[in-house]
């Protein structure tokens, strides 16, 4: 298992001993730690191959290698284990405190940071647990490069609605943070297009059927776990050969 802390934790980290607040660091990093080993293990479990875990202050995020077109539950079941696991963790934690192995001061610093970093990662900001599970949620009523949009979109607006309930309390935590979200969603919003040509390879390159048929007009309309048939002209062509011809102009 790969763990990568990220330069960011480590400049908090480091405030965080040089103000001596020691415990709270280990106990802010062992929820994200078992948070992450959540998704880690589960994908593992689901064959969705686990690369690394990296460690930012707000959190942390488990790099996958997969196919895109893997199937929604599966991608869901993962997105919520962290969550699932942090709870567990949490409950583990409660029992001990009330059989007297855990101090009151660290049971409420483990409340205070378990309910924070739950709720942070609930929010519907890319790359939070919460857009994940949204967008995934809306992959399947929406086709998949609409779905990237809105998300998007929502990441945006609940930043900027999160910026504005926060403004007067900002510090450099806050602000670091802030720079990473902005950061890694600009990356995404670059990527959106890449993905879908990953999306339309993999569909291409493997012979991928699905129970449900979905009749759409442009490439861009594609669902994820639907075959789809295309009007073009008043005529209608198989995806797969839509994907014959698509990919034929692209070499």
């Amino acid at each position: 298992m790969n763990i990568e802390f990220h330069y960011t934790y480590i400049i908090l980290a480091i405030s965080f001993v040089l103000t001596g607040h020691f415990s709270n660091l280990i106990i802010f990093t062992s929820i994200i730690i078992i948070h992450e080993l959540g998704h880690y293990i589960i994908a593992k479990i689901t064959n969705l191959t686990p690369v690394k875990i990296i460690i930012y202050p707000y959190g942390g995020i488990t790099k996958l290698n997969h196919l895109i077109n893997v199937k929604i539950t599966r991608e869901l079941l993962v997105a919520l284990s962290g969550i699932i696991f942090q709870t567990i963790y949490y409950i583990i934690i409660v029992l001990l405190y009330k059989n007297n192995y855990i101090r009151e001061y660290i049971f409420s610093l483990f409340t205070k940071y378990h309910y924070s970093i739950l709720i942070f990662n609930l929010l519907p900001i890319h790359p939070l647990d919460g857009s994940k599970i949204i967008n995934l949620i809306i992959s399947i009523f929406l086709p998949y490069k609409i779905c990237s949009y809105i998300n998007v979109i929502l990441s945006l607006i609940t930043l900027l609605i999160l910026i504005t309930i926060n403004y007067y309390q900002f510090n450099y935590t806050t602000i670091l943070i802030i720079m990473i979200i902005i950061n890694n969603l600009t990356t995404y919003y670059k990527d959106i297009n890449y993905m879908f040509n990953k999306f339309l390879l993999e569909r291409y390159l493997y012979n991928i059927k699905y129970k449900k048929n979905k009749v759409i007009t442009k490439i861009t309309n594609m669902y994820k776990e639907k075959n789809h048939i295309i009007k073009e002209n008043n005529q209608y062509i198989t995806e797969k050969q839509f994907l014959n011809a698509h990919f034929k102009e692209k070499i």
